[in-house]
């Protein structure tokens, strides 16, 4: 009967304080103190219902599976109180809703986890005391999709694209793929990166095949399979060219030569295709689409790009659909621009950061094979890994930074870049050794707002380093909890004082006869012990009522963000009945590499001045919800109805 007082009383608290709103006003104020809440396990369950909302998740994780389930009784009565555990393997991700936990069915949402898109079976445990009840749901969609040739020579090195995506297409990066030939044939990578997946989710790979026949390519990665039969014919096809890097704007001679078992394969049409720039005649006049082989078996052609990067270039045979490909690389030779950038900008002590130069020539293109010298300046004993490094195919010459034991002023690394070539040409970067927020302050003004039947107050919070810089981006978690509350009333405003001069606002005292006038409303303490928001305890309830007072007073908005100023806000909304008769703590809670740093500060939820000072008009929280004090008004009043 207790338990179904308080949660009656907790429903009552969460209508009132359904709605919240806006104006300007100072606050009223009388003290401050500490709580907390929980939850806790019925053990009367006999028996438990789970259900999927389908029995199927994407992969991408952007729609997740709810999982339901539902605690009964022996008469199959529905259980509120029931503490559900949900969990899963697999490396998947469930998360319990906690809007759910009041009510009968609860529920939490199932993902695939982070990063982790791999087709597979999710096994989820729910657990209600002794109970356990187990539903498998399938991870699926990723694909990988193989494209190439489906005819190929020997000895005719060709290249083949895998295409890695998730369930809602999504490019998967940085994945490794397995590649077999069912003859055992050659397959090398085109990327220095070995078979993993890049920036676009894919992976170009060459065949070399030394045996003919019927071939099978497979393919796999993350749970998903695709193949791609092969007729490896006993032809020599193939593409050959001087340079295997190409300046950009300089077009370069290509030779195609076939034959089938020693013997020219003449005056055939020959399909031409690149993936970065365009396909000429060795005259270098006219584009062109397809070529034919003369009396040797051999036809020319060149190809010219004015964008640096990879190329893929491919024949193909408009008759058998025999196709051989070449990769090349085109190349800017002409830098005029240097930029600098760092993975991360603020770095805690002793951690580290690549730094990273990119050259670049008038058209924007990335210059490879520049040597860039790296120097720096700080004041934390940091060290460079290389004092110079090599343009990559990206433009990018890239050295580690690491932090000494200390921190510096904000900006206080500077890391300098020149090429070598070219000392005119140079640019610096700048970064922050300190980056953990290890302080957390909370503050606010004297100003409340109300609309309707609410008070609104706002704090704020800022988030530093160890430097006192400020640091943006960080989620700060918020909560609210009752400490204490006051019995009490309103009295006096209009009266007369013993001095003859009339009193101009509202005086909160114990109670209304003379001598409880003249004493403070009462501080009573938090009656819910144990902090688990239930009346549990033979010892609890103090002033024998049925129920633990104070109640849930008031909200707070969940979480915020900080700016890059280091600064977010926290709003209260609490009924206006309740200012002057509860008091809470505010805590501010923050996750930094593992590490929990907790702030937190105790008040009076406080009383719109303006409506303490109108004589004419009784104020909303005349008489406290925990009713008034006797005549002594002392802390024995705590332990009365």
């Amino acid at each position: 009967m207790k338990k179904a007082l308080q949660r009656s009383a907790l429903a009552l608290c969460v209508l009132t304080l359904a709605g919240c709103g806006g104006g300007d006003g100072n606050q009223l104020s009388n003290g401050g103190g500490s709580g907390g809440t929980g939850g806790t396990t019925d053990t009367s369950a006999k028996s438990l219902e789970v259900s999927a909302s389908s029995r199927q998740l994407g992969s991408s994780g952007d729609k997740p599976v709810t999982i339901s389930a539902i605690a009964k009784d022996a008469n199959n009565n529905t259980l509120k109180d029931t503490t559900i555990q949900f969990a899963v393997n697999n490396n998947g991700t469930i998360e319990a809703d906690s809007t759910t936990s009041a009510g009968s069915v609860k529920t939490a949402a199932l993902t695939p986890g982070l990063e982790n898109p791999e087709n597979r079976t999710l096994t989820v445990t729910v657990k209600a005391g002794t109970l356990v009840k187990t539903l498998d749901v399938a991870v699926i969609g990723t694909s990988v999709v193989l494209d190439g040739p489906a005819r190929i020579g020997l000895n005719a090195p060709t290249t083949f694209t895998a295409k890695l995506k998730d369930s809602a297409g999504k490019a998967i990066t940085n994945e490794t793929i397995k590649v077999s030939s069912s003859l055992n044939n050659a397959l090398t990578p085109v990327s220095g990166s070995g078979f993993v997946t890049d920036a676009n989710g894919e992976l170009q790979f060459k065949l070399n095949a030394a045996v003919s026949g019927a071939d099978t390519i497979t393919v796999s990665a993350l749970g998903a399979t695709s193949t791609k039969a092969v007729d490896v014919s006993g032809d020599d096809f193939a593409l050959t060219s001087t340079n295997k890097e190409i300046k950009v704007n300089t077009a370069e001679g290509i030779t195609m030569l076939w034959t089938r078992n020693g013997q020219p394969q003449a005056n055939k049409t020959i399909k031409l295709a690149a993936t970065r720039g365009n396909l000429r005649d060795l005259q270098d006049t006219k584009d062109l689409l397809s070529v034919a082989t003369d009396a040797q078996g051999k036809a020319s052609f060149a190809i010219k790009s004015t964008t640096a990067g990879t190329t893929i270039i491919s024949a193909t045979d408009a008759e058998t659909g025999l196709s051989a490909s070449l990769a090349r690389e085109f190349v800017a030779i002409s830098p005029t621009a240097l930029n600098m950038q760092v993975e991360q900008e603020i770095i805690a002590p002793e951690a580290s950061t690549n730094v990273i130069a990119v050259v670049q020539d008038d058209h924007d293109n990335p210059v490879k094979n520049q040597v860039v010298a790296f120097s720096f300046n700080d004041t934390v004993g940091g060290s460079l890994s290389s004092t110079t490094a090599t343009t990559d195919s990206l433009g990018k010459a890239t050295v580690g930074y690491t932090a000494g034991n200390a921190s510096s002023a904000k900006d206080g690394v500077v890391i300098k870049s020149t090429l070598q070539s070219n000392a005119d040409i140079h640019d610096e970067v700048k970064l922050t050794v300190g980056g953990r927020a290890l302080r957390l302050v909370l503050g606010e003004d004297e100003k409340i707002t109300e609309s309707d039947v609410f008070y609104t107050k706002t704090f704020g919070v800022i988030v530093t380093d160890s430097s006192g810089n400020p640091s943006a981006g960080k989620k700060v978690n918020f909560s609210i909890s009752p400490l204490n509350y006051y019995k009490g009333r309103a009295v006096g405003c209009g009266g007369t004082a013993a001095d003859g001069t009339v009193i101009k606002k509202w005086v909160y005292a114990a109670g209304s006869s003379a001598s409880a006038i003249a004493n403070s409303p009462v501080k009573c303490p938090n009656e819910d012990l144990d902090k688990d928001g239930w009346l549990d305890l033979p010892n609890e309830d103090t002033n024998n009522n049925g129920t633990l007072e104070p109640t849930h007073a008031a909200t707070v908005t969940s979480s915020g963000v900080t700016d890059a100023n280091g600064k977010t806000t926290a709003t209260i909304t609490y009924p206006q009945s309740e200012a002057l008769w509860s008091e809470v703590r505010l805590t501010a809670t923050i996750q930094d590499s593992g590490t929990e740093f907790i702030e937190s500060t105790d008040f009076v939820l406080p009383m719109l001045a303006a409506d303490a000072a109108n004589c004419d008009v009784s104020p909303p929280n005349a008489i406290s919800p925990y009713g008034v004090a006797n005549a002594t008004g002392t802390d024995a009043d705590c332990k009365l109805p």
